[in-house]
């Protein structure tokens, strides 16, 4: 009898795992892995004969097998118990430097050009430090990376006179630790910024984002889980853009209050840890009462926009941050309900979504223009459109990065016109790799 049973349940086992595969719902997207899954394949004799098929079929398998989500979950906890772990709640954890694939190695064949660049100038390499469940880099930028950044910011204002220009960078997280001991990285990121201020010329205007945050840095003014500042960290910096550009700015509570929950953001993506797991953010943002139209632009053209929104209240989980905008879209145009006839240019990288959609208070329209993936002519839009104020609304990574910086500058001369690549099955960054913000701190 025993016998029979242990034959029964083992059939049971063999079918039941593939009935089970096959009859529960594919999810389509990743939120935790932030990433489109596989999809089955479809049959044909030349993939087969090749042997691509039979891998794609594997790619797949592997993207839906039967409690996949639980699964990579523990695994967070399992790295986490290897070898001895002090306990407490702060702890270091060192990411390292992602390379870039030599020519005709390829680590995903479905990658395109822009989540490379994404990685690029974000995906953050060296040390990070976890306390009570938040991440911070361990680093403050550099003041002797801030000329550069200046000097391309000095040229904008040299080349459109009659435009006001504005440099509205962001500090790091680490410039709010709430440990006395780490009081440094503060002043080191106040440093960094005073002198791209120092090194300003030509009309060029500073806003002084980090004065403006520290003054309200007894609220959490960034991320936990996420390298992005929350969106009262943003208001903020928007305060001091108002200040530096002679505006006053909208109070919070004559905007709409939102809030959204659990968001595991890219911190959490890159360390794993269960710690910032326990601690998902909750996300509090305000939504101007201010009516808008936005269009969206590929990266070459300005000749065939669709529709999009300045805010997507859909956007959960691990894309909460892609409510601002819809997440990074190489070229947007936002009209406003405000008929003052004042535009704007902001250029930005993901730092600035959450900024920009404040400004929608003051301008009748605002071009949002993404440094990593508009390949339009940047002066043809200014002087087309008779732009009034054009803003640099960027983190500290790209601002201590010699290749965004190249990146910005050459918005004013590339010709918008798309040029195919000589092996279009590789894509290769436009710009050399630069150190990280680690390697470039003057301490």
């Amino acid at each position: 009898m025993d016998k029979k049973i242990n034959v029964f349940l083992f059939i049971l086992f063999v079918l039941g795992f593939p009935l089970v595969y096959f009859l529960l719902p594919k999810a389509v997207n990743s939120d935790n892995e932030k990433r489109k899954l596989a999809t089955f394949p479809s049959f044909n004799s030349v993939d087969y004969l090749a042997g691509t098929w039979t891998k794609q079929v594997d790619k797949y398998i592997d993207d839906h097998f039967p409690f996949r989500t639980s699964f990579i979950s523990s695994t967070d906890y399992f790295h986490a118990a290897k070898g001895f772990q002090l306990k407490n709640s702060e702890r270091v954890v060192v990411l390292p430097k992602r390379r870039a694939k030599p020519h005709g190695e390829s680590e995903d064949s479905t990658k395109n050009q822009m989540d490379f660049l994404d990685e690029f100038e974000e995906k953050y390499a060296g040390s990070m430090l976890i306390i009570d469940g938040c991440v911070y880099p361990m680093g403050g930028g550099s003041p002797v990376m801030s000329k550069y950044f200046a000097e391309m910011v000095n040229e904008y204002a040299r080349t459109f006179k009659g435009v006001r220009v504005f440099s509205a960078v962001a500090p790091l997280s680490s410039a709010f630790i709430p440990v006395e001991k780490y009081a440094h990285y503060n002043s080191q990121n106040k440093r960094t910024l005073l002198a791209i201020k120092n090194n300003l010329k030509d009309g060029a205007i500073f806003c002084d984002v980090f004065n403006e945050l520290n003054e309200h840095s007894n609220t959490k003014l960034y991320f936990g889980t996420d390298h992005h500042w929350k969106p009262l960290g943003a208001y903020y910096g928007y305060v001091a853009f108002c200040k530096a550009a002679g505006l006053e700015p909208v109070p919070m509570e004559k905007m709409t209050k939102k809030v959204k929950y659990n968001f595991l953001g890219t911190m959490y993506q890159h360390t794993q840890d269960p710690t910032v797991r326990a601690h998902p953010d909750t996300m509090e943002y305000w939504v101007p009462k201010v009516q808008t139209e936005a269009v969206k632009f590929g990266p070459y053209n300005t000749d065939k926009p669709s529709k999009t929104k300045v805010f997507y209240e859909s956007s959960s989980g691990g894309n909460t941050y892609s409510t601002f905008l819809g997440g990074d879209e190489p070229l947007i145009r936002i009209q406003t309900g405000i008929k003052n006839g004042k535009k704007a240019v902001v250029i930005k990288n993901s730092m600035g979504n959450a900024f920009a959609v404040f400004l929608v208070n003051h301008y009748q329209e605002i071009w949002v223009v993404d440094l990593r993936y508009s390949k339009q002519n940047l002066t043809k839009i200014i002087k087309e459109n008779n732009i009034n104020d054009i803003v640099f609304a960027v983190g500290m990574y790209a601002a201590m990065s010699k290749g965004t910086i190249g990146m910005m500058r050459r918005l004013t001369t590339q010709s918008g016109v798309y040029v195919p690549t000589a092996n279009p099955e590789v894509l290769e960054p436009n710009v050399e790799p630069t150190p990280s913000v680690d390697s470039t701190d003057t301490e």
